[in-house]
């Protein structure tokens, strides 16, 4: 089972406004645990546990067994994942796509998302199932053959 636990801290605490040193002053922590605890190098106590999952608002089972981050943000990162694995540049990848460099950007930050064309070339070109762009922690994959090995040349 695929433990969340980092990145839904990381990701809670800054939807609810705590930087790293709030939000360790309120659970009574130094702000280096929390910084180990989203990084995922230390593990909370049981106590803190509980007291994370109630400041944060969310239950014990969502922070540990949920991506509580939304679609858009994980298909991001999984974009950019994919990119790197490639070598490849964001705008070597935008010009294959047939966008522009600011908004191939957008999707890697997840602040705009492809149309379902768009989605459809992303998923054929590295080879990687829709639903795993949208749903998966690609990076957590483990090495992952990207399904090509080198950039094409960019569409006219």
């Amino acid at each position: 089972m695929q433990l969340y636990f980092a990145k839904n801290l990381a990701y809670l605490r800054k939807q609810k406004g705590f930087s790293q040193a709030e939000f360790s002053e309120r659970i009574g922590m130094s702000r280096a645990a929390t910084a180990l605890y989203e990084m995922g190098k230390r593990e909370p106590t049981l106590s803190n546990l509980a007291g994370i999952a109630q400041i944060l608002e969310v239950s014990i089972d969502d922070l540990l067994t949920k991506d509580l981050r939304p679609a858009g943000l994980l298909f991001g990162r999984n974009l950019r994942y994919l990119r790197e694995s490639i070598n490849a540049k964001g705008k070597e990848i935008a010009k294959i796509f047939g966008v522009n460099g600011p908004t191939y950007s957008k999707y890697e930050n997840g602040l705009v998302q492809p149309n379902m064309e768009g989605l459809i070339a992303i998923s054929e070109f590295f080879g990687v199932p829709i639903d795993d762009l949208l749903k998966k922690d690609l990076s957590k994959e483990g090495e992952r053959n990207a399904g090509c090995s080198h950039v094409p040349a960019p569409r006219d």
